[in-house]
């Protein structure tokens, strides 16, 4: 059984979305230390602290374009499900007016 809460592991249209923490959450930290790391690097004339901040910032790009990634596929699932729910519904639709016509 998983330890995650409840409302952070959720299925929807069949794909498991949530995650902690929540993905505009994570972005909007992200963003927000980048800009941290930004000021920090403008004020740094060590070669040794300017790889060192670049380097943090590498991390946090890498571990936030690996979120966005995992949701974005989540995403073209969920898409691909409700197109085709959209389609069938639309060929019933058709369908229903056809039955409705002959009768």
């Amino acid at each position: 059984m998983s330890a995650q809460p409840e409302d952070a592991r959720q299925i929807l249209f069949g794909e498991e979305v949530g995650g902690e923490p929540p993905l505009a959450a994570l972005l909007a930290d992200v963003q927000r230390h980048l800009r941290a790391l930004a000021q920090q690097y403008r004020g740094t004339r060590s070669p040794d602290e300017q790889f060192e901040i670049l380097d943090e910032a590498l991390d946090e790009l890498d571990a936030a374009l690996d979120r966005v990634r995992e949701a974005r596929v989540k995403l073209a699932r969920i898409e691909m499900r409700l197109a085709t729910a959209y389609e069938n519904a639309v060929a019933r639709i058709r369908e229903a007016e056809r039955d409705a016509g002959t009768g």
